[in-house]
């Protein structure tokens, strides 16, 4: 009798990450106290190309840009530790200009072989805590993505 075996090849995503690059040639800082991770959802906007010589008097699209989308993701409060300090001075606005600062935002989802990363420019939009009645002190923090600058 053969061993038994999956059906496929599962891949768990314990492990997933996230971390933020900051500077020129960038300094990562590691998510700690994540809880879900999952891609942004970015599909693009469909054009309407629809013409006289559309084919089967069917309409016809093809995809845009891109958009920039908002990403959140909920983790375990971790006070003062370097990921927190990070956020804290990622959500803080330039005093003069009144801008956000632009950094690279790393998301892994699984680990090993089959993880799947994409890297965005981004800029952190929102850190704030979150109480649930029943459980720990948790922060969300919310980002800005634009473009995808590593797959």
């Amino acid at each position: 009798m053969p061993a038994p075996a999956f059906s496929i090849s599962p891949l768990l995503a314990h492990g997933s990450t996230i971390r933020v690059g900051r500077g020129e040639t960038p300094t990562w800082t590691p998510g700690t106290g994540l809880q879900d991770v999952e891609f942004p959802d970015q599909m693009p906007a469909d054009l309407d190309i629809t013409n006289q010589s559309s084919p089967g008097a069917t309409e016809e699209n093809m995809p845009g840009l891109l958009p920039a989308v908002d990403f959140s993701v909920d983790m375990m409060y971790d006070v003062g530790s370097e990921w927190d300090t990070a956020l804290e001075s990622l959500n803080a606005r330039d005093a003069s200009t009144g801008a956000k600062e632009l950094h690279l935002l790393e998301i892994c989802v699984g680990t090993g072989t089959g993880k799947k990363t994409r890297t965005f420019l981004a800029y952190l939009k929102d850190y704030k805590p979150r109480g649930p009645i029943k459980g720990n002190v948790a922060m969300r923090a919310t980002w800005r993505l634009m473009s995808t600058v590593a797959e």
